[in-house]
């Protein structure tokens, strides 16, 4: 690789957002963009979009991206980084979030979770954000207003995982950040000890920097991919949530990320808590991942996508293997290179040589 060539990679990792998302592409995006670069392609469909990481690539790339997840706060990151061109939250609207403005802030937050994700402070914090950002309709209308929101509510998200543990809502366990005494060898306790007013203005500053519009409109959308219309894509790049080899059952990211599609949808939250788990986790979500054979699941998508250029992104060593993806994939493709990078999970313990980032390229 030459010098312009290292500058270049250098640059897409520069322009792309920062994020603590579980299974996040970002590191990888010059290898991911050298690998797509040469198809000919115009519109694209990134149907398990999570942090918006690819998508906004490809938005780089000149590109008509629609965004797609499933969990409705992964949503946020599609509508604030790729469909929104350049609304960013001013320091009026920082000043309305962080305060309490007159309005019969509820405590559900404060009383629901004591002791399992933030310190008390924090939690009546989280109370009163919540509510002003869809409060924000008494400043905006129309797509400001939603623009507006979606972008409060990524810069909270992005906050929410920086403070916590691993960067996730699996377990009870606030105890692991605010133990004193313990010698850890994971996290940011530096991170963890900020205000969330200081982490979502550090956010809301980086969607300032990053947002900007390449000339298409683009759409998020978050709902199942079997039930997106698959005519409109000359590109599906699918990244799906992996299954380990040992387990041939995906991870579920309902259960990792549950508390940030409960802000979404505060007013419902209540209703919607598995009541019988310790960290009060949403009632599970059926979706066509997380449920039957993983082999037919990728046999749906390629069948439904079989017009367009298909982009698999999976994990070496997984269930299903890479052999065998290919062989489902060369039912509806003609073509099927693939690409092989080592990558290494931050939080994996089983990391080491033999884990690989694979790409195979339907055409």
């Amino acid at each position: 690789m030459n010098k312009e060539e290292d500058r270049e990679q250098l640059d897409i990792l520069h322009k792309a957002p920062t994020t603590r998302y579980q299974g996040s592409k970002r590191s990888i995006l010059p290898w991911i963009y050298e690998k797509l670069e040469p198809l000919s392609f115009k519109t694209v469909l990134d149907g398990f979009g999570g942090s918006g990481s690819v998508s906004y690539l490809l938005k780089s790339m000149n590109k008509q991206v629609t965004f797609n997840d499933i969990l409705p706060s992964n949503r946020i990151a599609g509508m604030a980084l790729i469909e929104n061109d350049s609304i960013a939250l001013d320091e009026d609207d920082l000043e309305f979030i962080f305060h309490r403005n007159g309005f019969k802030y509820a405590s559900f937050i404060e009383d629901t979770f004591k002791g399992i994700y933030y310190t008390s402070e924090e939690n009546r914090l989280l109370d009163v954000v919540a509510l002003n950002i869809r409060m924000l309709s008494e400043k905006y209308k129309g797509d400001v207003l939603a623009k507006k929101q979606a972008v409060a509510y990524y810069a909270l998200f992005q906050a929410c995982l920086c403070k916590r543990p691993f960067n996730l809502f699996h377990r009870k366990n606030l105890s692991l950040r605010t133990a004193r005494g313990i010698k850890r060898s994971f996290g940011n306790k530096i991170t963890w000890n900020k205000d969330f007013d200081e982490l979502m203005k550090r956010f809301n500053n980086e969607v300032s920097d990053k947002v900007f519009s390449n000339g298409l409109r683009h759409a998020a959308l978050s709902g199942d991919i079997l039930d997106i219309d698959a005519t409109a894509f000359d590109l599906v790049y699918l990244d799906p949530p992996y299954a380990r080899a040992d387990e041939k059952m995906p991870k579920d990211y309902h259960e990792l990320y549950h508390f940030l599609d409960g802000i979404l949808n505060y007013d419902n939250w209540a209703e919607n808590i598995n009541s019988s788990s310790i960290n009060k986790r949403l009632i599970k979500q059926k979706n066509h991942w997380n449920e039957g054979n993983i082999e037919s699941n990728f046999d749906a998508l390629f069948k439904k996508f079989k017009d367009s250029i298909i982009v698999v992104s999976y994990g070496e060593p997984g269930y299903p293997s890479i052999n065998k993806i290919k062989k489902l994939l060369l039912k509806y493709k003609s073509k099927v290179r693939i690409a092989r990078k080592e990558y290494k999970y931050k939080l994996n313990h089983k990391n080491g040589h033999g884990l690989y980032e694979v790409l195979l390229i339907g055409t």
